[in-house]
């Protein structure tokens, strides 16, 4: 349940879309390899996810102040703090915007994924202009990162990356807790 626990407490911050989409997120942390269906509109974005037989969503409504995390087996969703930083240590998007007002981005060159053509960029450390705190590819065409690494999560940096994208129309329901949800608060935790 801990695990669960923890890995349910992401925080997603909202990047303006340009593009709407559907796509497989391969997501790298700590040794673990993770895979979720990812799904972005102008409204926001959601995860999918199913970690040990437990399904879960992660909304992330623009401009909300709070995540919604949906556990439909149990019809229950859990609100937390969109900038909690231990939340954001499990979403590399999130950590990537939170650092981004600290650091200083440069440009590296352009390269294509997964088909996609990107601008590759680096952020480093405004304090320690030697240290690189995240290498990101973004494309003009989603405005959100198709691939993206974080040198400063720990010794082994997490990476994400986006495939298999599609384009995706949202329904009304898509970033909104389902009738029926019996609705909580999460504790805010420290880092």
């Amino acid at each position: 349940m801990k695990k669960l626990f923890l890995f349910l407490s992401f925080s997603l911050l909202v990047l303006p879309m340009s593009g709407q989409f559907k796509a497989r997120m391969y997501f790298t942390s700590m040794g673990q390899d993770r895979v979720f269906t990812v799904y972005s509109a102008e409204a926001g974005y959601r995860y999918e996810f199913n970690e040990d037989g437990q399904e879960g969503v992660i909304i992330a409504k623009k401009g909300a102040d709070d995540i919604i995390i949906l556990m439909p087996q149990r019809k229950m969703a859990m609100k937390s703090s969109a900038t909690d930083k231990m939340s954001m240590g499990n979403d590399p998007v999130a950590a990537y915007k939170y650092y981004q007002d600290q650091g200083l981005m440069k440009v590296e060159g352009q390269e294509i994924v997964n088909g996609i053509p990107c601008t590759r960029s680096g952020l480093w450390n405004r304090e320690n202009p030697n240290q690189k705190m995240f290498t990101i590819w973004t494309s003009e065409a989603y405005n959100f990162p198709i691939k993206l690494t974080n040198h400063i999560s720990g010794s082994d940096d997490t990476t994400m990356e986006l495939k298999e994208i599609e384009p995706w129309t949202p329904n009304p329901e898509s970033f909104e807790i389902p009738a029926g949800y019996q609705v909580m608060e999460m504790p805010k935790m420290r880092p």
